[in-house]
This record gives C-alpha cells, sequence and structure tokens, in this order.
C-alpha cells in the first residue's frame, strides 16, 4: 500500500505538469494532425471519412481467420495463458496482461498490425505450456517420488505421504509465520516461547484479518474459490490422481512436439511464401497444365527496354515503386506520395471520360499502364479511384461522395459513368465492343496473359515536359537541398485550381468548414449503407465483370 501511495504521489504532478504543458502548446500547431490510419484505431467503424485510406485492405480490421494464420498453433493456447496469468497478478504478469490486451486491440482496428500479436501471443503460450508441464508432469513426478519412498509407522501404520494431508502440510507454515524464529531457523520453534506481548499481536492480527475478510465485497467469492481449489487439489494429490496427471503430461509432451514440427514446417512455407516475388505466381491452366505468371516483370521490363530513359509512366499508386524500381521508369506516383490532393488528381482522371482524360494526362505522362485480366485488376478497384477523385474535385460523381453511379449493375454490365471512363476502356480494350480512341491513346503492349498492358499518350504536350524537368521549377524545402516538390505545368493550372483540399477529421490544426462538414457526413452515412448508397457498384461487382 505505501508503494502503491508514493507512486500516486509522484505520479500526480507529473501529469498535472504535462496537461498544463500541452495545454500550453496546442494553440501554437505545434503538434501535428493525427493521421487517418492512426484515427482510425479509435473508431467505432473502420472507415475513417478518408476514401484513400479506406481504400487499402491492410487497413481494415482484424478476423480470427487472420489470427489462426499468422499464430497457427500458437492460437487456442493463447486464451489459455490470458486465463492463468490473470489467476496469480505480479508485476511480470500485469505487464504481459497490459501488453495482451493492447495489442489485440490495434490488431483487431487494422489487420497489418497484426505483428503486434507476436510476442504477447508466444509469451501465453509459453504461460500456458509451462503450466501443463508444471502441473501434469514436474509436480506429479515429485509427489509419485514422495509416494514410492513412503515407510511404514511403528505400529503397522503407513504414513500418509506428503500429497495427502493439505493441513498438515500447511500447520507448519503458519507455526513458522506467527512463533519466533531461533538462530538456527526452525529450530527456534522448540528452544523458545513465544511471547504474551507477541501472542497478543498475533491474535490482534488475525482479528483485523477476519474483520476484513467481511467487510469485502468479494471475500466469499475469494473463499469459494480457495475451498474448490483444495477440493481439486486434493484428488489430483491423490495416488490415482497423480498417475493421471502423469498419463496427460505424457499425452501432452508427445502432442506437443508434434505440434513442434508442424509449426516449424508452417513457418518455414509463411516464410517462403512471404519472400516469393508477389508479380510472379503459378497458374494451372484447364488442362491442368500448370505455368508461371511473369506479365508483371515482363512489362516493365518491356518499359525498360522499348521506352526513352525520361519517359514517364501513368499508373495507379500501386504500381509506383515497381515501375520506379524494375522498369527504372518516372512514375506518376507510388507508395510514398503523401499528397492526398495528387492522388486524388490521378484517380479523376483516370474515371473521367477519355476524351477529358487525355485533355489531361498529356501534360503529365507518355505512357498509361493499367492491371487488367480479372481479379485484384485496376477495373475491381476503380470505385476507390472514382472516390478519392471526387474527395478533392467535389462533383466528379455528382452529389454522392460514394461514387454510388460508378461501378457496375447486377448483371455485370457498366453504368453509363463507368462505359465512358477511360479506366474502362484501357483495360476491356478488345473485349465486348469496346475500343479506345486511338487519337487518343495508342496500344502499345499487352502481356502474354494479358495482366498488363500499356498504351502510349498521343499528342503529348512537349511544352509542359520540358517546363516540369526544368529544376528552376521545383520548390525546394532549402536552396541545395535534395528534397524538390514538382509543380504542375502551366497548361493544368485551370484544372488543379478547381480542386478543393480535402480537409480530414483529424486535421485539429484546420477548422473544417460546413461543405466539408456536409461531405464527410453524407460520405460515413452512404458508406453505412444509408439510402442512396452504393448496391450495384462495389468492387467486388466490379471485379467479377472484369473476369
Amino acid at each position: 500500500a505505501q508503494v502503491w501511495k508514493r507512486r500516486v504521489q509522484l505520479a500526480m504532478p507529473a501529469a498535472a505538469l504535462l496537461v498544463v504543458a500541452t495545454a500550453a502548446i496546442l494553440p501554437t500547431g505545434y503538434f501535428g494532425p493525427l493521421s487517418s490510419r492512426v484515427r482510425g484505431l479509435f473508431l467505432k467503424h473502420t472507415r475513417t471519412g478518408n476514401p484513400l485510406v479506406d481504400s487499402v485492405a491492410e487497413h481494415q480490421p482484424g478476423s480470427t481467420m487472420m489470427y489462426r494464420q499468422y499464430l497457427q498453433n500458437v492460437y487456442p493456447l493463447v486464451p489459455c495463458g490470458f486465463a492463468l496469468s490473470l489467476l496469480r497478478l505480479t508485476d511480470a504478469n500485469t505487464f504481459l496482461l497490459l501488453y495482451g490486451a493492447i495489442a489485440y486491440f490495434f490488431a483487431s482496428k487494422m489487420a497489418r498490425l497484426v505483428i503486434l500479436l507476436g510476442p504477447p501471443a508466444s509469451a501465453f503460450g509459453g504461460v500456458a505450456l509451462g503450466f501443463g508441464f508444471d502441473f501434469l508432469i514436474v509436480d506429479a513426478l515429485l509427489r509419485l517420488l514422495g509416494y514410492a519412498a513412503e515407510e511404514e509407522e511403528p505400529g503397522g501404520k503407513k504414513s500418509p505421504g506428503p500429497a495427502l494431508d493439505v493441513a498438515a502440510r500447511e500447520e507448519p507454515k503458519e507455526a513458522l509465520k506467527d512463533a519466533p524464529q531461533g538462530g538456527n531457523g526452525g529450530a527456534g520453534l522448540l528452544k523458545s516461547k513465544p511471547k504474551p506481548s507477541q501472542l497478543a499481536a498475533a491474535a490482534k492480527a488475525r482479528r483485523a484479518e477476519s474483520r476484513r475478510a467481511e467487510t469485502n465485497p468479494f471475500g466469499g467469492v475469494a473463499a469459494a474459490r480457495e475451498e474448490a481449489a483444495a477440493a481439486v487439489m486434493a484428488v489430483a494429490d491423490s495416488p490415482g490422481g497423480v498417475k493421471t496427471r502423469l498419463c496427460m503430461g505424457l499425452a501432452l509432451a508427445l502432442a506437443t512436439i508434434y505440434a513442434y514440427y508442424d509449426f516449424h514446417a508452417y513457418c518455414h512455407r509463411m516464410a517462403e511464401g512471404s519472400s516469393r516475388p508477389q508479380i510472379m505466381f503459378k497458374a494451372t491452366y484447364s488442362n491442368g497444365q500448370t505455368v508461371m505468371v511473369d506479365d508483371y516483370r515482363e512489362a516493365y521490363w518491356w518499359l525498360r527496354d522499348k521506352t526513352p530513359e525520361d519517359a514517364r509512366v501513368m499508373a495507379w499508386w500501386d504500381y509506383g515503386y515497381q515501375i520506379t524500381g524494375i522498369a527504372n521508369r518516372t512514375s506518376v506516383a507510388d507508395g510514398n506520395t503523401w499528397n492526398h490532393e495528387h492522388i486524388a488528381t490521378l484517380g479523376r482522371i483516370l474515371t473521367a471520360p477519355q476524351e477529358e482524360a487525355h485533355s489531361y494526362a498529356r501534360h503529365l505522362a507518355d505512357y498509361v499502364l493499367v492491371w487488367a485480366g480479372g481479379g485484384g485488376d485496376d477495373l475491381a478497384k476503380s470505385p476507390h479511384l472514382a472516390r478519392i477523385g471526387n474527395s478533392v474535385f467535389h462533383g466528379h460523381c455528382g452529389n454522392d461522395p460514394t461514387c454510388s453511379n460508378f461501378g457496375f449493375y447486377r448483371d455485370r454490365s457498366p453504368t453509363p459513368m463507368m462505359e465512358k471512363s477511360l479506366l474502362y476502356k484501357l483495360v476491356l480494350n478488345g473485349q465486348r465492343g469496346v475500343a479506345v480512341n486511338s487519337s487518343y491513346f495508342e496500344h502499345a503492349y499487352s502481356s502474354k496473359h494479358g495482366k498488363v498492358r500499356i498504351y502510349k499518350v498521343k499528342r503529348v504536350s512537349l511544352k509542359s515536359k520540358l517546363w516540369a524537368a526544368d529544376p528552376a521549377n521545383r520548390v525546394c524545402d532549402a536552396p541545395g537541398s535534395w528534397y524538390c516538390v514538382g509543380q504542375y505545368p502551366p497548361a493544368l493550372q485551370e484544372f488543379i485550381n478547381s480542386r478543393r483540399n480535402f480537409k480530414q477529421l483529424e486535421d485539429f490544426n484546420v477548422k473544417r468548414d460546413a461543405a466539408s462538414q456536409k461531405y464527410h457526413e453524407e460520405y460515413m452515412r452512404r458508406m453505412g449503407g444509408g439510402a442512396g448508397g452504393r448496391p450495384a457498384e462495389s468492387a467486388a461487382a466490379a471485379a467479377a465483370a472484369a473476369e
């Protein structure tokens, strides 16, 4: 009690000082806004209000299937270890319980944070196995040896053994606790008698303990638990119980050995699968032939070998790193593009009618690359592209922030907005009567299995390209710095000026206007299934239509 009292005395002034300092610094704008990813960890729903963040699969909540996949044989042991840690609260156990609870909370909010569960899950699994081996094997063996060493007492009677007489085991402990100790430990019990003052103090302590037990609302529960535990242990410590425990311990040991080899093999399979190149995969033809689908690498190598070194490639930001790293060409956006408005501009262009899209793309890129062939191709992602574009270019999808008019009907036919879009025509060019206007975009390359298509942008604005490449038109954070942000060419200025910067909910440094508030509320209402939502144009429907 004194320790906790001292902790509180020290913590209260520190907390008060922290609150005062935060209140003084907050109005200065020193603290940056919480990102949508961080804010999404504390929401009741899985949508942050930011369509860009909501579009990423890794930001979806964790699931039981995911926990089983990544924890495998440890998964069923975690609840057991957690429950056992609750039964004996020590500093170490308290830390482990808090660690596990916090890690589970965040993993349940965001799939990518399942990695946080690794350490506490391993610890809880160890607690469960350790308890099992201690109780079923170690303790049982010690008690079995105690029974085997029993000797007959004078008169033909046998000693009941150390495991049977629970009260006999407890009495010496109480005597040692209450009686004075001599210089040679327990021998003091025989050499000296307790003084009257010591007896009075012991009696007073017992009365105080009795009063606390009577006033404690959980005293009855604790007493019942102790009685139940004593009854269970009496059975477990009997000769038959000890032998049963040993048999169960042997079964546990065999099961653990099998699970170890299974877990070891599983970990190697997972490691191999995780380290395998994501742009190459095995597939099976309808005739049973297995092939290696290498479309993506081949497409990037085509860009590397068949396009000028200064070629700029427009593609959804997912493939930006691959275009830069494998094709060695400039990508319009990649995974490190933190500018929400720029990503939205890209989504706006790709989901616009092809004539309008060309009028913008000719100032930014020389080639357009799309993923096709069904599955997770660009057509399946296209509803997200439209929503992200609409979050900055209000009116792109009318008055619907979820862009329910961009997608497919239940019969897999495209909505008018989808049918006119550049993305739809690039992905399905030459199929189902869909054709790209070759005066805007010329087909340049299709991979062997149709997974990637590349188009050359016609009538590229050389003036805009040279202007963007001029170092004088870049904004550096300091003279001579390597960090220099590019600018849009003047020909796109009117288009860029029509953007409305996305004001995120978590940006407490910027006061959100009424229009942004209304946009956010309508987005959340429709994404939640409100009237006027998106009944037919889901990403799943888009993927099915693409196939």
